[in-house]
């Protein structure tokens, strides 16, 4: 989605659509990268047509260090596009922050973005 990259663009780590791939020269992730995948649903309707719709974004930020700093500036950025928070968490189903499985520290969130259709 064209917004979240844009909204993503200067925080200093990548942000993939979808899923990290290794590539032939980059086998290992980045330190520090984001994912995210979108789901869009109509949220108000005129005249029997779509008059806003809600593109949810579900963002994950993936981390070899720290969280803390990175989680602040993709919160300052996705308000800075417009975006609302629905929800932030820094646990997995039955994990804590850090997932012993990537060796990594994970925050996920749930943001919204609404436009007019």
């Amino acid at each position: 989605m064209k917004q979240v990259q844009e909204a993503l663009k200067d925080i200093g780590i990548p942000v993939y659509a979808g899923v990290w791939r290794a590539t032939s020269p980059n086998q290992n992730p980045p330190v520090q990268y984001c994912v995210y995948s979108t789901t869009t649903t109509e949220a108000a309707h005129e005249d029997d047509h779509p008059a806003l719709y809600r593109t949810y974004v579900y963002l994950n930020l993936w981390s070899d260090i720290d969280p803390t700093e990175m989680r602040l500036k993709i919160r300052d950025a996705m308000y800075a596009a417009g975006f609302g928070m629905v929800e932030e968490s820094d646990k997995g189903y039955n994990q804590p922050a850090y997932d012993t499985a990537t060796r990594q520290y994970t925050v996920q969130w749930t943001w919204c973005l609404r436009e007019a259709a």
